[in-house]
């Protein structure tokens, strides 16, 4: 499946057709029917895998931050909720992980699909009203249905600004290449604080 997984990657859900998929693994394309049932089974898989894993990791990290600000006594940062959120999309070491995840949600959201369907429902919908509950912890001011949008508005954020994958994107378009997603400690830093800035928002009258 990590074959599966960096071209998902680098070339998007759909644009990998059966013939690269199974050169580059070094199989044929009756051994991902046998092993998986198709190749829509195995991407799937893959995406059932991947979610399952970077979501237990990032429902680990906000316990962790939970646990400690109760043992403390205050409310959990929300930079710390935000990071903790973020880490798997622009976090060390995650740009294949990131990019794949950032496309599995952007493809749910314009061309839902059973099998979009199935994994968002099951690893993404829990771990969301986890985070969500977090942020209205560290942010008891903003009502809890406002908190499920901003929570939303976090998500497309980090999506779209993910899957902007022109050559140059567009980012480097306007600015004219005075700004680019090479620095990603940088690119990570300006997308907690924008996502921060727009959770902490006083609630409009």
């Amino acid at each position: 499946m990590g074959s599966a997984l960096t071209l998902y990657a680098e070339r998007g859900i759909d644009g990998v057709p059966v013939r690269t998929l199974t050169g580059h693994a070094g199989v044929n394309v009756a051994a991902i029917h046998y092993h998986f049932g198709g190749v829509d089974a195995l991407a799937e898989a893959v995406f059932d895998e991947l979610s399952a894993r970077v979501n237990k990791r990032r429902t680990l990290a906000l316990k962790e931050i939970t646990s400690a600000a109760l043992a403390a006594g205050t409310p959990p940062e929300v930079v710390d909720v935000v990071e903790a959120f973020v880490a798997p999309y622009v976090g060390d070491g995650a740009e294949t992980e990131g990019q794949l995840l950032a496309q599995l949600i952007l493809k749910h959201r314009l061309s839902p699909s059973p099998m979009t369907e199935r994994v968002i429902k099951k690893h993404f919908d829990p771990m969301a009203k986890q985070f969500v509950a977090a942020l209205h912890d560290a942010v008891p001011e903003v009502p809890l249905n406002l908190m499920y949008l901003r929570y939303m508005l976090m998500v497309s954020t980090v999506v779209l600004f993910l899957t902007d994958r022109g050559r140059p994107n567009r980012l480097q378009r306007l600015s004219g290449s005075k700004a680019g997603s090479s620095d990603r400690q940088a690119m990570a830093r300006a997308l907690v604080d924008f996502v921060v800035g727009g959770i902490r928002s006083p609630v409009s009258a």
